[in-house]
């Protein structure tokens, strides 16, 4: 229970909206946007008392330049954020995202900014309403870019 002070009514205190306790999903990948996302995952965590679960979703093994570097970078970052770490394999990620949070008791899951363009978007779908259709009952943060 949070206690929040109304000048007018004097404290009010509110009930928590997610049964059980807070966990707060981020998925990690190559780029260095993961970088920034795991930072505001771990301080949405922090500041609401919960736990910090960081995920990454493959389908098959990248062939970028520096893949596995970034990737190990971003996933030794979350462990000293304090994150619980899992490397899933997925076909649909969109999908992935939604079953695992649903089967972890996420209650909030942290994205970026889709670098899609509305068109694309329109075009081929977007991953953040995919996962935001698919995971009832669960907050979902955009991240903004910062440029």
């Amino acid at each position: 229970m949070m206690e929040h002070y109304s000048p007018t009514d004097g404290p009010i205190y509110l009930e928590a909206p997610w049964p059980g306790p807070i966990r707060v999903m981020v998925c990690v990948g190559y780029n260095p946007t993961s970088e920034r996302l795991l930072k505001r995952a771990s301080f949405l965590a922090n500041t609401l008392g919960g736990e910090l679960l960081a995920v990454h979703f493959y389908s098959t093994e990248s062939e970028v330049p520096g893949y596995q570097t970034m990737l190990q970078h971003n996933l030794d970052l979350a462990r000293r954020l304090g994150a619980q770490v899992q490397i899933e394999r997925a076909g649909l990620i969109g999908q992935a995202i939604a079953q695992f949070a649903q089967s972890h008791g996420v209650t909030h899951i942290v994205m970026g900014e889709s670098a899609r363009s509305r068109l694309e978007e329109v075009r081929r779908g977007s991953l953040v309403r995919q996962v935001m259709s698919a995971s009832q009952g669960i907050d979902v943060y955009i991240v903004a870019d910062p440029a």
